[in-house]
């Protein structure tokens, strides 16, 4: 019972990540506006070397590291749902759905804790549901 729970909750994570990789696909223009709103993020960044690297590495590839975060979104959230769907339905723990799983926790954990040194100080909520979906992932990547 508590395997199915923890499955809900990961779906969950996976279907937050299907919304933010559908919107930055269908509007176009994620990737080409990036490099503004990196520009923005690294000012008065707290953590010196992740505002570093925000102005020497992603804002002068912004273009790339905008595709790299749209498409990673989308990986993630077809990992991360076809994986709880796949072991949801199954009934029991096939190591390579588990495997598939972990994965795309790891991915999401990933991008989280990079969203949340760039953002987090610009926003409370920002910093409140990037910590939430990390420690989320993490625990499942721990547990699983």
């Amino acid at each position: 019972m508590i395997f199915k729970s923890l499955l809900l909750i990961f779906l969950s994570v996976g279907l937050i990540w299907a919304r933010s990789s559908y919107d930055k696909i269908t509007r176009g223009n994620f990737a080409d506006n990036l490099g503004d709103v990196l520009v923005k993020a690294s000012q008065n960044n707290p953590y010196p070397a992740f505002g570093n690297f925000l102005q020497t590495v992603a804002i002068p590839n912004s273009y790339l590291f905008g595709q790299m975060v749209m498409w990673g979104e989308l990986l993630t959230a077809v990992s991360i749902i076809s994986s709880c769907l796949y072991l949801l339905w199954k009934n029991s723990k096939q190591k390579i759905a588990l495997l598939a799983l972990k994965l795309g926790l790891m991915g999401g954990a990933f991008l989280n804790i990079n969203f949340w040194l760039t953002f987090a100080h610009t926003n409370s909520a920002v910093d409140s549901l990037n910590l939430l979906m990390i420690i989320i992932q993490l625990v499942g990547i721990i547990t699983l």
